[in-house]
């Protein structure tokens, strides 16, 4: 027989203890906190207005820092004005879901395709116009948070852009060049997903060369049976290099060379200093130009280069990476080659350059400046790299510069 328990065994119902009251540890700690609340009715400083907003002009909007550090609304970016032509003109004559922006490099396709992909996700704007730079959608897009939009970058590029920590892609191998399958597969489970925001899904791709022969495979059937309302916004500056399966997938929009008189001034409203100069060392590529000016070359150290060349000393350029100074020479010897042949220079033009006589040895130095260029990306020792071109160039022009007579 099981006995009962006795109430004894029971715990005494009975009021439960009470906490210790929240206090902060300095007097003015919560006051402090208080003070960041927001008060009703009060809009936060550079919020974006909702369409149809009535208040004072100037109270929200502008520039916002992001955690990029430094990313603006779309309508605050300047584009330059053959750029704003180029995106008037694909908006109007779009026929695909695939925009294959091709030109010749430094003249803005990453930044067409940015504002392309960012009207054709934007909320407020009539169809066949840009982007209106103020609806939520643009500011999503503008602070790179968008859940519709995504970018197929290599971790190089991610890296420069500072879209990806340093300290995420330091290794013994550098960021690579490349835009691998891996990425490639990651964006095609982005594009299998439904719109978030109910527009569209926008995929972009920059340089579209970069992408490997098995990255470029995976992406041909999305590419051509897109699921639902997906497009993509393709960027290349050597179009040769793409497989034709790709280019017979897109519209191909052409980004020309904009008129010089046009550049020039662009790059002068900009604050570049002797623009017409620069442009003509950058071969027109008005980009170029000013990132080089960005970096301090201005026009004086680059009419310097052929000089430092027949010198073998390089170290003034020890802060250009490999792949930038390598082009530098490249340009060189094209144009000593040119001189040669008895054409014009095209980049050193109104140069004193070396009075060369023999193309043979310029010739070699060419092909070894192409076969560096191959290897610019590897992790070598930058300080002996640059002696070694140095020595290089300077033996190259010293043979190239002997009489007829007495050639090697």
């Amino acid at each position: 027989m099981v006995r009962p328990r006795s109430d004894r065994s029971r715990p005494t119902p009975g009021p439960r203890p009470r906490g210790r009251p929240l206090r902060g540890r300095r007097p003015g700690l919560l006051r402090a906190r208080a003070g960041r609340l927001r008060r009703p009715g009060r809009r936060p400083t550079g919020a974006v207005c909702a369409p149809g907003c009535r208040a004072k002009p100037g109270h929200g909007g502008g520039r916002r820092s992001g955690r990029d550090g430094g990313a603006r609304l779309v309508s605050a970016v300047a584009r330059p004005p053959w750029v704003e032509r180029a995106l008037r003109e694909a908006l109007q004559i779009q026929r695909s879901h695939a925009l294959l922006i091709a030109g010749p490099s430094g003249l803005g396709q990453f930044e067409l395709a940015q504002a392309l992909m960012a009207a054709w996700l934007c909320e407020d704007h009539a169809p066949g116009s840009p982007a209106c730079g103020h609806c939520a959608a643009c500011h999503l897009v503008g602070q790179r948070s968008h859940p519709d939009a995504t970018w197929l970058l290599p971790a190089a590029r991610r890296v420069a852009l500072g879209w990806e920590p340093v300290e995420e892609s330091s290794s013994k191998a550098k960021p690579s060049q490349e835009i691998r399958i891996d990425e490639v597969r990651a964006v095609l489970g982005f594009a299998q997903s439904t719109p978030a925001r109910g527009v569209a899904k926008v995929i972009g791709v920059f340089p579209a060369e970069a992408m490997n022969t098995i990255a470029a495979n995976a992406l041909l059937k999305t590419l051509e049976e897109p699921g639902g309302v997906l497009r993509f916004a393709i960027a290349t500056e050597a179009l040769d290099e793409l497989l034709p399966t790709v280019r017979s997938r897109c519209q191909i929009l052409p980004l020309r060379m904009p008129p010089r008189e046009e550049a020039a001034a662009w790059l002068e409203a900009e604050g570049v200093k002797d623009a017409a100069a620069l442009l003509t060392l950058a071969g027109g590529q008005v980009l170029r130009a000013q990132a080089w000016a960005s970096a301090g070359w201005d026009v004086s150290k680059l009419h310097a280069l052929p000089r430092a060349v027949a010198q073998g000393d390089l170290g003034a350029w020890s802060a250009a990476t490999p792949a930038q100074l390598i082009d530098l020479l490249q340009r060189l010897v094209h144009d000593l080659l040119a001189v040669v042949a008895g054409a014009p220079a095209h980049y050193f033009a109104g140069v004193a350059l070396p009075k060369v006589r023999h193309a043979a040895p310029l010739q070699r130095w060419a092909a070894s400046l192409r076969e560096a260029r191959q290897r610019s990306d590897h992790p070598l020792q930058w300080a002996l790299w640059l002696e070694a071109l140095a020595l290089e160039g300077q033996h190259a022009l010293r043979a190239a510069c002997q009489p007829i007579n007495s050639a090697a």
